[in-house]
């Protein structure tokens, strides 16, 4: 007997890792390949991974392209420029997207490299890769598109800063992102002074401004973050008026204090200016500053971004702006600007966005009163008209009929409902510029604040330290809704208001994890059947084996002189 059960051992040791092994794959994620790059590297470089798990980590959407006086772009010749971008999370590997969207005719790099930025201009030695693009080191974007590059073997951390070399060959328009005042995204040489994009110096590039020119995206292959998050908004969203410090930066600085398995890159698709619904020519900034609208640049601008798993859309107060007339309110264009007008426009994202497998999050335009001007900016005029179809549209933002997947409602948080105040439709001052429109840094911080993180599939981030003191006021109705707000955003919750059931293309994969968790459970149910039939079968051969052998010496016993056969073995008793 014990023979036997030494035989059935190693079958059953093989078999038992098997079902381990087998069932392990099938619940296991996809593990990534790698290559090597044949571009050089330096000492911070790896091999890049495949395509197959690219996220964004940065974004900066076109808007316009330059100029200095008269509105007429003013071109770049034979020059570099060396932009300046931090990536929300790290990766193995980087990847480029150029734009050239708006650029009048088309634009040729003749070199692009990528290095750590040590400050100002100026590179880390060493740390400089040159970049391709199919192969070769020079690229040409035609006017109006954009262009990726090949992976780069440049290992990035969270939060770090990188500069972007781009030496213009011949004469170019210079697509670009025009934010904000009081920091500084690209520098660049005088034209003529040709290919410098593997000078870590500061010293050739004699002036740096606010316009980041060409550079619309980053993606990361080999994070261990969950996806992407779309900030597609307008100039709140892009920190205009506070040197565009906004919400969604520090909403990331937030997720940071997360394990990097737990995290979600942020990124800002924020323009001054931009409106979600395509207006009549000349009555949007889209001519002047304020992009293309909403519904025209949310293919390229969200959708087809790597790794992009929620958007949260805070587009529509331009909208109403620029339809009561903007700054000539003796001219208004409805239906621009209505309240149905900006709800379809939404809802239109809405749909695109479920198309695409996409959950997306709609956020309450934020309170907003009349500017007599200063600071640089013109007057603008809130109506009473005008907060009417504010009011509107808000309330379908937060109604099921919207469509979201969940709403942010920031509009509660920023209202002058504290300390004493009760007004919900008028800015909360110690939350705002001069402006009554823009957001401060104690306002951002609110509404990243205000964001609950469990919305995007991860855990409740630490919130931030406020910046200035805000009671919500007793017996205040809209001061309950906004404390509640908050609340959400410092505990574990689901969304501050109705959730809507998405459309079934937004389960795709939950359908399929479902689909493998009962295929682990029938391949493991088989498996064990299959080793139980296996043990039973060699059990089995193992006693005819037996049997066998004691019959041939029973044989060989009655056959030699004397000899009679054995009697029977009886049974073995069962307990």
């Amino acid at each position: 007997m014990v023979r036997a059960v030494r035989a059935l051992v190693a079958p059953v040791a093989i078999i038992a890792g098997t079902v381990v092994v087998l069932v392990s794959a099938l619940g296991a994620s996809p593990t990534t390949t790698t290559t090597t790059s044949s571009a050089p590297t330096s000492s911070t470089t790896v091999p890049v991974a495949t395509s197959a798990n690219w996220l964004t980590t940065w974004t900066s959407p076109m808007d316009y392209y330059f100029t200095e006086h008269g509105l007429q772009p003013v071109p770049a010749v034979n020059a570099t420029f060396r932009d300046i971008a931090r990536v929300a999370v790290g990766g193995r590997s980087i990847e480029l997207q150029l734009s050239n969207t708006w650029s009048l005719t088309p634009t040729t790099f003749d070199a692009v490299t990528v290095g750590v930025q040590q400050s100002g201009a100026s590179v880390v030695p060493g740390s400089i890769v040159p970049v391709t693009f199919a192969g070769r080191p020079s690229v040409t974007i035609a006017a109006g598109a954009r262009v990726r590059s090949d992976p780069i073997a440049l290992a990035v951390h969270a939060g770090e800063t990188l500069a972007i070399s781009l030496a213009v060959s011949g004469t170019a328009t210079v697509s670009i992102h025009n934010c904000c005042y009081g920091h500084v995204d690209s520098y660049g040489t005088p034209n003529g002074a040709g290919n410098l994009t593997a000078d870590p110096a500061a010293t050739p590039f004699s002036y740096g401004d606010y316009n980041m020119r060409w550079l619309s995206a980053i993606a990361v292959a080999g994070s261990s973050a969950q996806g992407t998050v779309v900030a597609f908004g307008d100039s709140i969203t892009e920190g205009f008026n506070n040197a565009g410090l906004s919400w969604p930066t520090l909403l990331q600085r937030r997720i940071s204090h997360l394990a990097p398995s737990e995290q979600v890159a942020v990124v800002d698709e924020g323009i001054a200016g931009n409106t979600v619904s395509v207006f009549p020519r000349g009555t949007t900034y889209a001519e002047l500053d304020g992009g293309l609208p909403g519904v025209t640049r949310f293919g390229p601008d969200a959708l087809a971004l790597p790794g992009v798993k929620d958007v949260v859309i805070f587009l529509g107060t331009n909208d109403i702006w620029f339809g009561a007339g903007g700054s000539d309110l003796a001219h208004p264009i409805p239906p621009y600007g209505t309240a149905p007008r900006i709800e379809a426009a939404l809802r239109a994202l809405v749909d695109r966005a479920h198309a695409h497998g996409l959950k997306v999050f709609g956020v309450t335009l934020l309170p907003r009163a009349t500017f007599t001007g200063g600071n640089g900016e013109e007057p603008e005029t809130w109506t009473p008209s005008d907060q009417a179809t504010m009011d509107a549209v808000n309330a379908w933002i937060l109604s099921p009929s919207s469509g979201f997947d969940g709403t942010i409602d920031l509009a509660a948080v920023m209202g002058d409902v504290y300390n004493g105040a009760c007004r919900p439709t008028t800015p909360f001052a110690p939350y705002y510029t001069v402006d009554n429109l823009h957001p401060n840094t104690a306002g951002q911080t609110v509404m990243a604040n205000a964001i609950a993180t469990t919305l995007f599939g991860i855990p409740e981030a630490p919130t931030l330290p406020p910046l200035v003191t805000a009671t919500p006021t007793p017996g205040c109705p809209a001061a309950l809704t906004a404390e509640r707000v908050l609340a959400a955003g410092s505990a574990p919750a689901t969304t501050t208001t109705t959730t809507t059931v998405p459309p079934p293309t937004t389960h795709h994969v939950h359908h399929h994890a479902r689909s493998n968790a009962t295929l682990r459970r029938l391949v493991g149910v088989l498996l064990v059947v299959v080793v139980g039939l296996v043990v039973i079968g060699l059990v089995a051969r193992r006693r005819r084996a037996r049997r066998r052998r004691r019959a041939r010496e029973a044989m060989r016993a009655y056959r030699g002189p004397g000899g009679f056969p054995p009697s029977p073995r009886p049974p073995a008793s069962r307990r």
